[in-house]
Formats: structure tokens, sequence, C-alpha cells
């Protein structure tokens, strides 16, 4: 193989375009394809940021007769990606792992956050539903050890390692690295509404304590939302493609969503998973936006711009929500878009 090929390689296996993939390494799609067709070479420096950015080794794109995918780095090495199953979809970060699914028959719901660091992570919480008792258990430690639930048997589950034989057969989506270093984020002025929508968003942000738990973790693609409340059982757990744009952001679907509040009265709370979805590539309805409102348009929802400075942007949420986004926002982990 050439070098070309196995940088398209690397790149089809993270199910990136090359506009995509050139962002990431600061390069326009034009230079990936020149790339790609051996037209062009990549500076020593790219080389480097690619073997940085997707955990390959710099021998494995500049050597032929090495295979890319099964180096040591590759198969051995700790990686932060997405994996998913038929029923199941896992995301790992160095210091947390989130696990989202079902029985495959969408009677039974489950939702749980794992604690630690990179391959030794233990359960921190974890919430079901049953659907036909209509039924939602959960349980969940506090930074100071206290144990919330509602359920006994859910409760001792806790401090559970996490076993990793559940990642084999499941096709790892994606991978993402983390932010180390700590990179001063660009001011709205400097890069504009949507880079710092994308940019600010990236990492986990974390919290335990008797009021809730709450875990975000929004990758490059993917948002992911654990959160539960004792207060009247209030549980809310969702992954969804959420795409930002200037004027806001694009609600481009959610796949898995576990909602429950008190008796479920309100129109919101559901249960429901499609692990088949991908991210969607459509034109976002610019012209169905309207600023400082959330609107529901032919091809999804817009929550746009309200407010911002150069360090907040505020949108427009769904009722009276507000989504508050903060350069300075503190993170557990940041990542690399």
């Amino acid at each position: 193989m050439t070098v070309g090929q196995r940088i398209q390689q690397i790149r089809g296996s993270l199910g990136l375009s090359q506009e995509e993939f050139g962002e990431r390494l600061e390069v326009t799609r034009q230079t990936v394809s020149k790339w790609e067709l051996d037209q062009a070479i990549p500076e020593v420096q790219k080389i480097v940021m690619i073997s940085k950015l997707f955990s390959v080794t710099t021998d494995s794109i500049l050597v032929d007769g090495i295979s890319t995918f099964d180096t040591d780095i590759w198969r051995d090495s700790f990686v932060c990606g997405v994996y998913r199953g038929e029923n199941c979809e896992i995301v790992e970060t160095e210091r947390f792992l989130l696990v989202y699914g079902n029985d495959g028959r969408q009677e039974h719901f489950f939702a749980k956050c794992y604690k630690g660091f990179l391959e030794r992570k233990k359960l921190c919480a974890v919430c079901e539903r049953n659907q036909p008792g209509k039924e939602t258990a959960y349980a969940y430690r506090t930074e100071g050890m206290e144990i919330c639930s509602n359920s006994g048997a859910l409760s001792e589950m806790l401090g559970e390692e996490f076993d990793r034989q559940q990642l084999k057969g499941m096709k790892r989506q994606y991978t993402f690295i983390i932010n180390h270093e700590k990179e001063k984020l660009p001011a709205v002025s400097e890069a504009g509404v949507k880079k710092c929508l994308q940019s600010w968003r990236l990492g986990v942000k974390y919290a335990a304590d008797p009021r809730q738990f709450s875990v975000n973790c929004v990758t490059d693609r993917t948002e992911y939302i654990f959160s539960i409340a004792p207060d009247r059982v209030n549980i809310y757990c969702g992954a969804a493609y959420n795409i930002p744009f200037e004027l806001g952001m694009f609600g481009g679907g959610q796949y898995f969503r576990f909602r429950n509040l008190g008796e479920n009265e309100e129109k919101w709370c559901g249960f429901y998973s499609n692990f088949n979805m991908q991210q969607p590539q459509v034109e976002i309805p610019v012209s169905e936006c309207r600023t400082g409102e959330c609107v529901l348009t032919s091809k999804g929802y817009i929550w746009s711009v309200k407010r911002y400075t150069d360090d907040l942007i505020v949108l427009q949420g769904c009722g009276m929500d507000e989504y508050t986004y903060r350069r300075d926002a503190r993170k557990e982990e940041a990542f690399i878009f």
C-alpha cells in the first residue's frame, strides 16, 4: 500500500470525510485528496499529527508492509472512543465510561456510568427502566461516598469494575483525543459562533452530590447526557447528534432517550433507542431559524443564539430552557477538535 492509501484507510476507519479529516489537521479537503491520490506527501509535522490524533504509529503510515491496524499501539494501547453494538453503545474517555442499552425488545432500558482511569473503571451510577411494569430504579455514589438510591439491588452493584470483555465484538465507531495541553479556547470574535460552540462544548463535565449525579460528555460528533436527581426520581440519559452552525445548534437526532420524571405525565418523558441511526448529512434549514427562539423546522429542532459575548453563548432551548456555554467552563476532561 502507498502512503496515500494508508491515510485513506485511517480516515475511512474513523468515518471522517476528507473535509473533516483536513479540519483536524488544519489543511484543506483538496490537500487530503492529493495525499490520498499520492499526488503529494504530507509534511513530517502532519504525519506526527496524524499519529497523535488517530492513535497510529508513524511507521504504519510511512512504511509499506506494516499494517496500520495490527500495530501494538492500535490493538493494545488504551484508546478513547465510541463503540456500538446491536443494542448497546459505549463511550469511553480516560476517566469515564458511559453505557446505554436495551434488552432488544425495547422493554428494559439501562444506563451506567463508570469512573476511574484508563482500563480500570468502577461503576458509580446506574439507572434502569422496566417498561411493562412502569418501574424506574437508580443508584449512584456521591463524591463523599454516600449512596443515593431507590433500589437495594442496584446499590449493591456500585463499585463493580467494568468488564472490558464487553467491548469484544462491538464496532468502534471513531476515536478522539484528550486535550492534555489545556490550550486556550478561542473567543467568539476570533472564531465565530460555530467554531466556539464546537470547541467550547468538547469534553466531560461531572458532578456527584446528594442532590444530583450528572455527567455531560460531548465528542466532536455526539452529545451524551447522564443525569439522576433523587427528587421525584428525575432521570435523563440520552445520546444525540447536535450540530453547531453560525446561528445556533441543529438537533440532528436523538437516538437514545431514557427520560423519567415523577409519574411521567410530561410529554417529554420517554424511552427508546435506535443504535442503527447515523449522524445525518443534512443541509441545515437556516432560512427557518428565528433569532432567540427554539424552532421545530422541516428537518429538526434549531436552538438559536439568544445572546453572546466573547466568552459566553446562550441558546434558546425548548420551553423556558436556556443552553449556556462558557469559554472558561470547568471540565474534568477536554477533547481536541
